[in-house]
C-alpha cells in the first residue's frame, strides 16, 4: 500500500510528502530486515502460519515482510469509519497523581477527580474524546461506570481483567464509542509478553483497539526526526499488523507517540518542546496517508505546576494542531510533567487556550530533513541496545530537537 498525500490542504505547506513516505518505507524495512523481538508462541504462531513471516532462534526475532503488513492495512477500517472526528483534542493517558491546586501536593486520586474529569470533559466542545486521565488501582469496571455515566462523548479505557474486558464489550455492544487502550510493545521493538493474552481476546471479540508505543529519542529511539518515527511507525504497524492476523476488519487506532529524551534535562522526557508537537504532527501525517486512524501527543507541558510556561507551551501545541490539521491528540488539557500528575484547574483553564488559539499563532517551526542515518542506527542496535551512547546520538545532540 502506497502512501498517499495527506487530504487537508494546510498539510500541503509542510512539503515533507517525501518525507513521510520514506518513513514509512523505512518501517517496513525494519520490520523485514530487523523484526521484532517476541517470543509469545501465539504470536509466532500467527505470523508464521501465513508464510510472509518468519521466526529467527538465533536472535528471537519475528520478521515481517511488506505484503504481510501490506495486507493488514488493507483490512484495517479506515480512518473516515472512526467515530472520533478529525482535529480532536482530547484527555488522554493515565497520571497516578492528581495536582492539588490549592496546595501544589501530588495526591493520590480518587473517583471524585474522575467524575470531575469527565464532567467536565462532557460539557466542553473543545474536546472531542476522553481516557479516564488519573489511575485508579484495581477499579477497572468501576472506572468504565463512571466514565459512561458522566461522559457521552467517545471513551478509551485501559482492560487487563476479564471483569473488565466484559464490561468494554457490554459498553461497547450498548452505546459504541469505546476503544480500548494497549502498549504491547516496549521500546524498541520488543513484545511485552503479558499483555499479549487480553490484547488477543480484546481483538477477537471485535472492540476497536488502540496500539500504543511510546520510543523516546535518544534512549530507545534514534535522536533525529526521521529516525524517531520509523522507530515508532514500525512498532504500531507490527501491533496494527497482529490484531489483523488474530481478526481482520477489526478497528485498530495507531497510537504511535514519538517522544524525545531532552539531553540538556537529564534525559528525562520533554512533552513540552515544539519538536515533540511536530514529531506528533508528523506522525498523524504518515498515518492520514495510510488513511489510519490514529491518536497521538500534544499540547502539554514539561512544568511541574500550572504556570504562564504550561499555558505558552499549550498554545503553541494548539496552534501548530489547528495550522496542519490532525485527527486525535491526547494528553492536551490537564497533564503536567512527565505526565505524572493531572491538574484539574489546568484542564478547565486549558479549555479556555484551545478556544482562544488560532492557526494564525503557529511559532514557525524548520522540520528537520530525512536523515538517511536513521534507519541505519536502528538496524544496528534492534531492540538491543541504549541509544543514548551511540554514536549518531551524541552526533546529533546540539542539532535535532532543539525547540
Amino acid at each position: 500500500m502506497s502512501l498517499s498525500a495527506p487530504t487537508s490542504p494546510s498539510a500541503q505547506d509542510l512539503e515533507e510528502l517525501d518525507l513521510l513516505a520514506r518513513i514509512h518505507r523505512d518501517a517496513l524495512t525494519v520490520l523485514e530486515e530487523v523484526g521484532v523481538k517476541c517470543h509469545h508462541p501465539e504470536v509466532r504462531r500467527l505470523f508464521e502460519e501465513t508464510g510472509l513471516a518468519a521466526f529467527d532462534d538465533t536472535t528471537g526475532h519475528i520478521h515481517v515482510l511488506t505484503p504481510l503488513v501490506e495486507q493488514a492495512l488493507s483490512t484495517t477500517p479506515k480512518r473516515d469509519r472512526f467515530f472520533v472526528p478529525e482535529n480532536s483534542f482530547g484527555v488522554g493517558g493515565t497520571a497516578p497523581f492528581v495536582h492539588d491546586d490549592r496546595t501544589g501536593d501530588l495526591i493520590d486520586p480518587t473517583l471524585e477527580h474522575l467524575i470531575k474529569i469527565a464532567s467536565i470533559v462532557n460539557e466542553a466542545d473543545e474536546i472531542g474524546f476522553m481516557a479516564r486521565g488519573v489511575l485508579l488501582k484495581k477499579q477497572e469496571v468501576k472506572v468504565i461506570e463512571t466514565m459512561v455515566e458522566h461522559c457521552h462523548k467517545p471513551i478509551y479505557v485501559a482492560v487487563l481483567t476479564e471483569a473488565g474486558i466484559a464490561k468494554a464489550k457490554e459498553v461497547h455492544e450498548r452505546r459504541g464509542k469505546l476503544t480500548v487502550q494497549f502498549s504491547i510493545i516496549n521500546s524498541p521493538l520488543t513484545v511485552i509478553d503479558s499483555m499479549i493474552p487480553p490484547f488477543l481476546e480484546v481483538i477477537r471479540l471485535g472492540l476497536p483497539v488502540y496500539v500504543s508505543t511510546m520510543p523516546m529519542a535518544g534512549l530507545t529511539a534514534p535522536y533525529s526526526m526521521s529516525g524517531l518515527l520509523t522507530l515508532t511507525h514500525a512498532e504500531a504497524l507490527f501491533g496494527l499488523t497482529l490484531a489483523q492476523l488474530a481478526n481482520p476488519g477489526v478497528t485498530v487506532v495507531h497510537a504511535g507517540l514519538p517522544s524525545i529524551a531532552n539531553i540538556r534535562k537529564n534525559y528525562a522526557v520533554d512533552l513540552g518542546l515544539l519538536s515533540h508537537n511536530a514529531a506528533n504532527l508528523l506522525m498523524d501525517k504518515v498515518c492520514e496517508g495510510l488513511s489510519l486512524p490514529s491518536i497521538q501527543t500534544a499540547c502539554t507541558t514539561s512544568e511541574d505546576h500550572p504556570n504562564e510556561q504550561a499555558e505558552a507551551d499549550a498554545v503553541k501545541g494548539f496552534a501548530l494542531m489547528k495550522k496542519y490539521g490532525f485527527h486525535q491528540m491526547r494528553h492536551a488539557f490537564g497533564f503536567l510533567r512527565e505526565l505524572i500528575s493531572f491538574s484539574i484547574a489546568k484542564l478547565e483553564r486549558h479549555i479556555d487556550l484551545c478556544r482562544q488559539t488560532t492557526a494564525d499563532q503557529a511559532p514557525a517551526y524548520e522540520f528537520e530533513a530525512y536523515d538517511p542515518e536513521g534507519l541505519e542506527v536502528i538496524r544496528r542496535i534492534g531492540s538491543w541496545g541504549n541509544y543514548m551512547r551511540d554514536d549518531h546520538t551524541l552526533k546529533n545532540t546540539g542539532r535535532s530537537f532543539l525547540h
